[in-house]
Formats: C-alpha cells, sequence, structure tokens
C-alpha cells in the first residue's frame, strides 16, 4: 500500500468515528437529545402484546436498544434487571431489539430471563425516529414524554450514575 492509499485509509477511518462518536447514525440522523419529546412509536411485542409511547404517559420509562450479538447489550442487561426490580412500581422497562435477526435476539431475552417487556424493530423504524445507529443506546424519559437522559455504550459503565438518572424520572 502507497503513502496516498495509507494516509486515506487513516482519513477515513477517523471520520467514520468521528461520525459515531457525534451521535449520528448510519442516515445521519442525530441521537434524539436531552429535552427533546421522545417520538411515538408503535412496537409488536416477543409475547404477541403491543406497546406504544402513550401507554407510558404519566410513568417514567427507560427504553433500550440492545442486540444479541453486542457485547455491552449483554454486560448492560444484569444491571437493567436489577433497575427493574427496584424500580417496577414506578418506571417502564422496555427492550428493542435492533441489527438483529429477530430469532436470535428472541433467544437472547429468553436466556437472560428478562422480566419486563421486549420487542423487535421490525425495519429499524423506532430506531430510526431515536437516531439510534448502534447498540446499546438507552433513553430515560420522564413522565411527560420528555428525554432526560441519553446513553449510548455499556449502562454498567454508568453503574454509579444509572441509580440516580432513574431518580429523576420518579
Amino acid at each position: 500500500m502507497n503513502s496516498t492509499s495509507y494516509c486515506f485509509n487513516n482519513l477515513a477511518a477517523a471520520l467514520l468515528l468521528a461520525a459515531c462518536l457525534s451521535g449520528c447514525n448510519g442516515d445521519g440522523r442525530a441521537l434524539l437529545q436531552v429535552g427533546e419529546k421522545a417520538p411515538p412509536f408503535t412496537l409488536e411485542l416477543l409475547d404477541g402484546g403491543e406497546a406504544n409511547l402513550e401507554q407510558y404517559a404519566g410513568k417514567g420509562l427507560v427504553i433500550t436498544f440492545m442486540a444479541s450479538w453486542c457485547p455491552c447489550s449483554k454486560d448492560s442487561m444484569p444491571l437493567m434487571k436489577k433497575a427493574y426490580q427496584t424500580h417496577k412500581d414506578n418506571i417502564t422497562f422496555l427492550v428493542v431489539g435492533i441489527q438483529d435477526d429477530e430469532s436470535k435476539f428472541e433467544k437472547y431475552i429468553r436466556k437472560w430471563e428478562v422480566p419486563f417487556s421486549a420487542g423487535f424493530d421490525d425495519g429499524a423504524r423506532i430506531s430510526r425516529d431515536y437516531g439510534v445507529g448502534s447498540p446499546p443506546t438507552t433513553y430515560v424519559i420522564n413522565k411527560s414524554g420528555i428525554v432526560k437522559r441519553a446513553f449510548y455504550g455499556n449502562i454498567k459503565d454508568k453503574e454509579d450514575d444509572f441509580p440516580e438518572w432513574l431518580k429523576e424520572i420518579l
């Protein structure tokens, strides 16, 4: 490889990294930001039910976009389950499967014995509306439907902060 193509490849990699770190997804949409109203959605749940944003009005909501193949999704799940056990009477938790095979995502949910609602974002409609480019991405939404926290990455890395984020939406 000559020096020109080496520099070009490094520049392309740096630009891609900068785009990822800036919170943009592959469509160039920015992550939903703190203070914005959460977009409405309808999600078919794995148990056959349906979830939509309106049904969570008046209650805090944590939406996490995950995938079975993602190591950070796997690392995040124990903390999400613990938070659910602590706050299940006051906060709703929802896992949305993205960038995955639906059957693999369903196996992931069963394997982890996820005690809260989960559904697969078929066609990536919801993840596009929320600006999610890759898993895991977590939104903490207050009772009025306003985003209070938006976090891309392993929620385990925010183990000390996450309980405080949840208190903000009680």
